[in-house]
């Protein structure tokens, strides 16, 4: 009898679902009739079940959630847990979920991160309190830094990139009011949204606005207003965001068409370009002093910016136009800088004077 009562209750406990669902007690015992053998259950009733129910609740603890509010009783079993009422976790699983929960950011939708916070609290117990000592200290030595210009990045509001996030995660239009550079008003646009990419501090939707098939980029912090709706975002089959990114598109291109740059390098410079190629064509020849480099690259803004900051460690000699212009721009830099300094004017009170934008005029 004891052996029948133990494989019943062991049965129950299979057949509880797993939070959120739940199901009753008059459904499972039509479960158990349906898959039990008589013996087992020979002479069960609804009020047996309802004491195995109890027993496991004190055996199990908080581990078996019964509602008694609702009418029949509702019975849930804490799915993510094992037996005492933890979440079985490695130590590896621990730290890389700990390391999860610090870099994620707003980029994991809100919905994903509410269902993950279990794993997160077991984890950072495990590494505090557990046995991963090798690994309990890691977190606190290890940081990831973005290398992007000085300054704080454009803030995005909090619920704006929560509603983006999410309609990327269930692949929904957005409407979206979006306000382009440069313009004070917003416009209402119909989003399909591809991807989601954060670069030197910015974070961009990649989508496509109504029915054309073009591939655009919406920074986030230029949206005022973002709405998810009902219908499901349409897709291109071809379109792959590693791919999409690999092309340059992010770059800001100058040109449609890549460009064949050759650099002139002293050799003692020359280190960072062999362990941080800038294609995978590059090319490095010795002559004297100097190495000469040679790689296929896209002509953009990034580029530029990079090449006018490498100062006097690097020389460009091909293409002559991109020549030319590092002369112009270098050239312009230095006449500013040989003209005599200013000082700033400064207040009765001899405090600095606030740096105002020049007044734009405009023609009569």
């Amino acid at each position: 009898m004891q052996g029948q009562t133990l494989e019943r209750q062991w049965r129950v406990l299979r057949a509880i679902p797993a939070h959120p669902k739940s199901t009753t007690i008059p459904d499972l015992w039509q479960y158990l009739q349906a898959t039990t053998s008589t013996d087992t259950i020979k002479g069960l009733t609804v009020r047996t079940l309802e004491r195995d129910i109890q027993t496991l609740e004190t055996v199990f603890g908080t581990v078996i959630t019964v509602n008694r509010t609702a009418k029949p009783y509702r019975v849930s079993w804490q799915g993510l847990a094992r037996l005492d009422g933890g979440i079985r976790l490695t130590d590896a699983q621990a730290l890389a979920l700990v390391l999860l929960e610090m870099h994620m950011g707003e980029i994991v939708p809100a919905s994903l991160q509410k269902g993950l916070q279990p794993f997160f609290t077991e984890a950072r117990s495990l590494l505090a309190h557990g046995t991963a000592t090798a690994l309990s200290h890691w977190p606190d030595r290890v940081r990831v830094l973005e290398r992007r210009r000085p300054g704080h990045s454009p803030q995005v509001a909090p619920a704006i990139l929560r509603a983006v996030c999410e309609a990327l995660f269930q692949s929904r239009v957005l409407t979206v009011h979006y306000r382009r550079m440069g313009e004070d008003k917003a416009t209402a646009y119909r989003l399909h949204p591809l991807g989601l990419v954060r670069t030197q501090g910015v974070y961009y939707l990649i989508a496509t606005a109504w029915e054309y098939p073009e591939v655009r980029h919406y920074a986030l912090h230029r949206m005022t207003e973002v709405a998810m709706e009902p219908d499901r975002a349409r897709r291109p089959s071809t379109f792959d965001l590693d791919a999409h990114v690999a092309s340059g598109a992010f770059h800001i291109p100058l040109k449609a068409t890549p460009l064949m740059l050759v650099l002139r390098v002293p050799a003692k410079s020359v280190r960072y370009l062999q362990e941080a190629p800038l294609a995978h064509d590059q090319a490095i020849t010795e002559e004297g002093s100097f190495c000469v480099v040679r790689a296929r690259v896209t002509d953009s803004l990034d580029l530029r910016t990079w090449l006018l900051s490498q100062g006097a460690e690097i020389e460009v000699v091909k293409p002559i136009a991109l020549r030319r212009w590092m002369m112009t721009t270098l050239s312009a830099a230095l006449n500013a800088y040989q003209r005599p300094a200013r000082a700033p004017r400064t207040g009765k009170t001899g405090a600095r004077a606030a740096i105002r934008p020049p007044v734009r005029r405009h023609a009569s």
